[in-house]
């Protein structure tokens, strides 16, 4: 008992506090409100106006945006056509029937490059061409397609198979469809080779 009395208690053990979590907070909040501060100056740089341009021709002609277009037709015939919008809008075609792959080949390259070519001497400017298939052809002949107009255009952009096949059977694409773009305007120019 007596021992009791007179023995060692037990000393509290009191926790450290772990102040580094603490001290990289303070850390990062210190440096933050430093960087914030310069930046303030910035905020109050005063940018001149930009300099006014005047349009001489305030109606702007709408842009060409050719399409060359190869479908099949009724008559399993093979119809190759041009068409553009713009100020003068215009169209060509030509229809032929090749007796195998090698014929097809030629002539589908031999009328598109004459196309492109027209097109060009027309309209020297536009680089741009809009290219598409009809959903019943193989692919071979869209590359013939490119292939004929890569010399004379050259940015090519394909256009849905639903607009070739619409504009093949002389209706307009339905808006519903996905198209890449389409026109309304209606050919004035025809020419047709066959």
């Amino acid at each position: 008992m007596i021992d009791d009395i007179f023995a060692k208690r037990p000393k509290r053990h009191v926790q450290d506090l772990n102040i580094v979590p603490i001290l990289d907070m303070f850390t990062t909040i210190i440096f933050f409100l430093l960087l914030s501060t310069g930046f303030l100056e910035y905020t109050k740089l005063t940018v001149p106006p930009s300099k006014v341009s005047t349009i001489t021709d305030p109606v702007v002609p709408p842009p060409l945006a050719p399409k060359i277009i190869l479908a099949k037709t009724k008559r399993e015939e093979l119809r190759l056509f041009m068409f553009w919008s713009g100020e003068n809008p215009g169209e060509v075609s030509e229809t032929f029937k090749p007796l195998d792959e090698r014929e097809r080949r030629e002539a589908i390259l031999r009328i598109s490059d004459k196309f492109a070519r027209d097109f060009s001497a027309k309209y020297p400017k536009e680089k741009s061409l809009q290219v598409g298939l009809g959903s019943k052809l193989p692919y071979q002949d869209l590359i013939s397609v490119m292939d004929g107009v890569r010399d004379v255009m050259s940015d090519l952009v394909l256009i849905s198979h639903h607009e070739a096949d619409a504009r093949a059977a002389g209706t307009e694409p339905d808006p519903e469809l996905p198209t890449r773009a389409s026109t309304n305007k209606k050919s004035t120019e025809q020419g047709t080779n066959g």
